[in-house]
């Protein structure tokens, strides 16, 4: 293999990797939208008590701080028969999906969320539906909604942006991130290794099979990039575990009653991955926040008991608020310590 580099070739990956992206998601029709809004959050079996609006993607719902219910609902064409569908949501704010119960399954967050993007994206659009969809299947989702992103910013006025029914290429969505792994490690090697070029030059030939983005295509571009995949780095006896985490301050940009819906969002998310990958692990510290999911979700509160049994969930950390240190007393940082184990000693979610 040649030795080369060209210094368009990082721009033409970085446009490949973004056409591969778009590849993934096809719109088969879209959503019909009803939110009842209210100044401040009100329960699932209340969810109809607020302001009634039919909304369609480009309308303003809300403003900062705002909250609504949200009723997407339709059908799923004929056209998706056989294959994978989804929901791609975006209502600029946060959302939390729950089930019939009012129990929350999944959390959602605005695509332009303030975010560091060079850690990758932060929105969380998409809604798994049907793995094999039949056709004619009827859509009917509930989701608690913040006219509010990550950090507690009004994004794009409020506008809805996407309420679709969609159909996902998996084989694209594989690559996309077999590409972006191999891309981003391509970047953070010095160019005179031979480790850089042979990835670039693994990248580099899967592009040319993608002319039409076609599942086919997709597969064998993957088969291109496989063995650049399986090589391994370092010390062979060399072992890296990660344990997934969730940190959350708990009354920081937003008000307390938002803390609440975020730990919700968040762990009912984290529960999600873990249906979709039995490998994962995921942790979590803070004793108060487990109080409120036990306070305002029990059903919640049950799964991630569950887990915690089966040792998939950490309970971690010791205090029951994790403290700012720099100018906290010592009396101060002994109390939220004997809190926080008290509470995991004596609460049934690790005993």
């Amino acid at each position: 293999m040649p030795y080369f580099y060209n210094k368009n070739i990082e721009r033409s990956l970085e446009w490949v990797l973004k056409k591969i992206e778009k590849s993934i998601y096809k719109v088969v029709d879209q959503l019909k939208i009803t939110a009842w809004v209210t100044p401040e959050p009100v329960p699932f079996d209340q969810r109809m008590t607020g302001i009634k609006k039919e909304l369609s993607i480009g309308d303003k719902w809300g403003n900062l701080w705002d909250c609504a219910w949200f009723h997407f609902t339709g059908v799923v064409p004929q056209s998706a028969v056989g294959r994978n569908v989804v929901l791609l949501i975006d209502i600029s704010g946060e959302a939390c999906v729950v089930d019939s119960n009012g129990c929350p399954i999944q959390g959602l967050t605005t695509v332009t969320s303030t975010f560091d993007y060079s850690l990758g994206f932060p929105g969380k659009r998409v809604v798994p539906l049907f793995k094999k969809a039949q056709g004619g299947e009827v859509v009917d989702i509930w989701a608690d909604a913040g006219c509010n992103d990550l950090f507690g910013v009004l994004k794009d006025d409020g506008v809805i942006k996407e309420a679709y029914i969609a159909v996902c290429n998996e084989t694209m969505r594989e690559l996309y991130y077999d590409f972006e792994v191999l891309y981003e490690l391509m970047q953070h090697i010095s160019q005179d290794k031979a480790r850089y070029h042979s990835i670039a030059w693994a990248l580099m030939e899967a592009c040319k099979v993608l002319r039409n983005f076609t599942e086919e295509e997709a597969k064998e571009a993957r088969a291109i990039l496989a063995p650049e995949l399986s090589k391994e780095g370092g010390h062979p006896s060399l072992t890296i575990s990660a344990v997934g985490h969730a940190h959350i301050d708990l009354a920081w940009l937003w008000p307390i009653r938002e803390t609440i819906r975020k730990g919700a969002r968040t762990f009912s998310t984290a529960l999600a991955l873990m249906e979709r990958y039995p490998d994962y692990v995921f942790g979590a510290s803070q004793p108060r926040l487990y109080q409120w999911m036990k306070e305002y979700y029990p059903s919640l509160y049950q799964k991630i008991k569950e887990q915690v049994f089966k040792g998939r969930w950490e309970p971690q950390g010791g205090m029951w608020v994790e403290a700012d240190t720099n100018i906290t007393g010592g009396e101060s940082l002994i109390r939220q310590i004997l809190y926080g184990k008290r509470f995991f000693k004596k609460d049934p979610l690790v005993t």
